[in-house]
């Protein structure tokens, strides 16, 4: 049995790379995360963030207007949240800041009720 421990986007996507994972199967990544001692749960989540983009930190700050506006722009109240997810990495988001960004955008309009 592994032993968990505990690892960073960071880490994960260095080992996710030297491993070649782009070109294997998911599941084969996840497996090899585990041999190197990370519980099922946080290897599926690691593969999972490396696949969407696998940065771990944004390359600038996103201010609400910032966000409100390239939202807005992009007829945001009337697009899947995935589809404003990948717009807002496409003005060069990190994954998690664009997830962050499109829920607090959702509630701020009132498409998400907390």
């Amino acid at each position: 049995m592994a032993i968990c421990r505990r690892g960073s986007q960071d880490e994960y996507n260095r080992l996710l790379r030297a491993f070649d994972a782009n070109n294997k199967p998911k599941h084969t990544s996840v497996h090899h995360l585990m041999i190197k001692g990370y519980s099922l749960q946080q290897a599926q989540n690691a593969v999972h963030v490396y696949f969407k983009g696998g940065m771990t930190s944004a390359t600038f700050r996103l201010s609400s207007q910032d966000r409100n506006r390239l939202m807005d722009g992009f007829d945001a109240t009337h697009k899947l949240p995935k589809d404003c997810v990948y717009h807002l990495m496409e003005h060069g988001c990190s994954y998690h800041q664009a997830t962050s960004a499109v829920y607090q955008y959702r509630i701020e309009r009132g498409l998400i009720h907390t």
